[in-house]
């Protein structure tokens, strides 16, 4: 038991340290003018960070530094939170194709298909997100969202990941009653600023609750690894 409340302990100090560092960077990297799109956004969110998705076998249009490009899609489901959170209006899908958008107002169109009840995917640092790999339950302990570093790999059977951040979702109702979730639509092996990642790349992502067995299952992740040793 003790050991189990150490592994806890370890994996929340590992998260609050890349919440500090991300919260850190964000003013940094925005006066350097790297990050402009970086902003602030109010209301409700959908937040993807611990969710696993499925490949859609479509493809999704991602605003880039150059234009657009496109990417494999992937369907992803995420509880819904209040905000605030933060956005990249630069980027994902938030972007108008010839400048930046807002996070201001809800998506007006998901996957080609204009609706009335959008919502955009964004980032809070969060550490308890139900999760389907515990039934949605909302408790603390089978929501609890551990950062879980997933390795490279060489093998067939790749590690990958979906980016969900700044891209539109539709609202789908609540699970159980009271989880009220969105359908995402993500791109597969995207970074951060709209390039192409390669396949068993080293990625971090808050599913799985430190079992390496999601790396495999399409979590939502970003490509950096993370040593929690």
């Amino acid at each position: 038991m003790r050991e189990g409340r150490n592994n806890v302990l370890r994996y929340a100090l590992v998260l609050a340290s890349v919440i500090g560092a991300i919260f850190l960077a964000v003013p940094q990297v925005m006066s350097q003018g790297l990050g402009p799109g970086v902003r602030l956004c109010p209301g409700e969110f959908a937040l993807c960070a611990a969710s696993i998705c499925t490949p859609t076998g479509g493809m999704i249009e991602v605003k880039t530094a150059t234009g657009t490009a496109f990417f494999r899609e992937a369907q992803c489901t995420c509880p819904i939170f209040p905000g605030p959170s933060i956005g990249d209006i630069s980027g994902g899908n938030i972007a108008q194709p010839l400048g930046p958008g807002h996070c201001f107002e809800p998506p007006t169109t998901v996957n080609g298909v204009p609706v009335d009840d959008g919502i955009w995917s964004l980032y809070s640092p969060i550490t308890e997100i139900p999760q389907e790999i515990n039934n949605w339950n909302p408790g603390k302990v089978k929501s609890f969202a551990p950062i879980n570093s997933c390795p490279d790999t060489t093998t067939t059977t790749m590690n990958t990941f979906a980016n969900c951040f700044s891209f539109a979702c539709v609202r789908s109702g609540k699970i159980h009653g009271n989880v009220e979730v969105a359908t995402c639509f993500c791109p597969i092996e995207e970074s951060l600023e709209g390039g192409g990642v390669t396949p068993g790349t080293p990625f971090t992502t808050q599913a799985g609750q430190g079992n390496k067995d999601i790396c495999t299952q399409l979590p939502v992740g970003g490509p950096f690894s993370l040593d929690t040793n």
